[in-house]
């Protein structure tokens, strides 16, 4: 009967703790639980630019075409492997120099 009661305690105290948190996973909710180790405003500013730069990235290679786009499919690969290695607004650039080349590349042909 102690081990019963226990366990309801245990599962109730879960639960308490699982709903008092439920849905607080923005920035903003964990930064104020962990507020010692929260990103300062430069850092901030900074991750959300790079959040832009991800939709950028995400814009370049998907944008709606008729055909088969093969600098799409080649930027998309190379952002992918290039994501592992440097920030997303470095990547952005970088794939966006390199469409507009391979476009030219491709209309000197």
């Amino acid at each position: 009967m102690k081990l019963q009661i226990a366990f309801a305690v245990l599962l109730s105290s879960l639960l308490f703790c699982s709903t008092a948190f439920a849905g607080e996973f923005s920035y903003d909710a964990i930064a104020e639980r962990y507020s010692e180790t929260r990103f300062d405003a430069k850092s901030v500013t900074e991750a959300k630019m790079h959040g832009e730069c991800l939709v950028g990235l995400k814009e370049l290679n998907f944008q709606k075409r008729d055909d088969f786009d093969p600098v799409a499919e080649w930027t998309n690969y190379r952002a992918i492997s290039l994501l592992e290695q440097f920030p997303p607004c470095t990547v952005l650039i970088m794939i966006e120099v390199a469409r507009k080349e391979l476009i030219e590349q491709g209309n000197e042909s």
